[in-house]
């Protein structure tokens, strides 16, 4: 063929893409792209519980700290204590801390609140306090009563914390503790 006609081979080093190529390296752009969203995502949503744990965890470490060291520094206040009922239990607790002032905690809503001489919070706004109960033992005083007077105050916490971290239920925490505090007073074995 002439070099000037019309019609001319395709030049064998002319520089580009194929249709294939294209799609194949779109696919696997797009593979990669959803790869890497679905570890952040799952990264995002584990961090989401392990904040709603370690809050649930503090909160708990922090109220039954301070319930102890009421209840062994102090004195279960039998007079006021309204848990006088079959089981002897009560979301109320009333203490006489070591400066002699009466100490009232209750479950007011979600939120373990503390009475002195003015009202504070024990849990933060991260967590719910969804159950709370006291059970003094034994029921009446033993530091007054001659029936009792071998036995040691004592006083049982049953608390449940929920976290309010987290829209979906697999990001929620929920704790569930019980102790015993005993008190370090003793009843007299004086005659």
């Amino acid at each position: 063929m002439a070099p000037n006609s019309k019609f001319q081979i395709p030049n064998s080093k002319q520089k580009g893409f194929t249709l294939i190529e294209a799609v194949v390296s779109s696919a696997v752009f797009a593979f990669v792209v959803v790869s890497v969203l679905g570890i952040y995502t799952v990264t995002i949503r584990l961090d989401s519980k392990t904040r709603a744990e370690r809050a649930v965890q503090e909160n708990a470490r922090f109220i039954m700290e301070y319930l102890a060291k009421l209840v062994r520094n102090g004195s279960i206040d039998y007079a006021s204590y309204p848990g006088q009922n079959a089981n002897n239990t009560s979301t109320d607790l009333w203490v006489v801390n070591q400066a002699n002032e009466l100490e009232h905690i209750f479950l007011n809503g979600d939120n373990l609140s503390l009475t002195k001489s003015s009202s504070t919070l024990l849990n933060s706004s991260g967590v719910r306090v969804t159950k709370l109960l006291f059970l003094a033992s034994p029921s009446v005083n033993p530091l007054t009563s001659d029936k009792l007077a071998n036995q040691q105050p004592s006083l049982t916490v049953v608390l449940e914390l929920t976290s309010n971290f987290g829209e979906k239920l697999g990001d929620v925490s929920k704790l569930n503790i019980q102790s015993t505090f005993s008190s370090r007073e003793y009843p007299s074995r004086e005659p």
